[in-house]
């Protein structure tokens, strides 16, 4: 008799990534990090809302576009409070969003994010996998972290990448039909097989 288990992993983003850019106190590329706070300016019927960035050496400032010149009327009132009491969610959401960034031309810096991998913990070693006893693992990233599934497995069952790739090759730990899916990279969510 076949007999599949569930089991569900979370990602979560512990910080949010830094940026590149060039800093005029320090003279160079500098990276600046999320402050988690919001500048937002009121000019007659316009508004102006920012993300502030902080220098990670000087502690300058740099504010991120997030609306310019925008109605009052075009904000949602929940979301304008949001930015007015700085809500933390809020400026994680904004620190993540590829798009936010590309507009106001600074790449996202992803090789420091903190994050863990909340969920049941399974021990490889002890395990006795084959055709009847699979284990479904259902991997959820609410941010895009640029997270490869051999690092996401190698973390979480804490052995190495190599023995990740062992097992892959025994055929123990597959994905569907994808080719080479330990290098692949996690964006919203995964189903894993082993």
């Amino acid at each position: 008799m076949n007999y599949c288990k569930n089991v569900k992993w979370k990602i979560i983003a512990l910080t949010t990534p830094m940026v590149k850019r060039n800093c005029p106190k320090c003279g160079n590329n500098a990276c600046f990090k999320n402050s988690q706070k919001f500048r937002v300016n009121a000019n007659k019927s316009k508004l102006d809302i920012w993300l502030i960035y902080q220098c990670e050496k000087c502690k300058s400032t740099w504010n991120m576009a997030i609306y310019e010149r925008i109605s009052h009327t075009d904000i949602d009132s929940t979301q304008y409070k949001l930015f007015l009491n700085n809500d933390e969610e809020l400026a994680k959401k904004y620190g993540f969003d590829i798009a936010i960034h590309n507009k106001n031309k600074v790449k996202l810096e992803f090789e420091n994010v903190e994050y863990e991998i909340v969920g049941e913990d399974i021990n490889m070693l002890q395990s006795n996998f084959d055709e009847r006893n699979k284990i479904a693992i259902d991997i959820t990233c609410e941010y895009s972290l640029g997270l490869r599934v051999d690092k996401v497995l190698s973390k979480k069952l804490g052995i190495s990448r190599e023995k990740i790739k062992k097992i892959y090759e025994n055929s123990l730990v597959y994905e569907g039909f994808q080719k080479d899916f330990l290098k692949q990279k996690i964006n919203d969510s995964i189903r894993i097989y082993i």
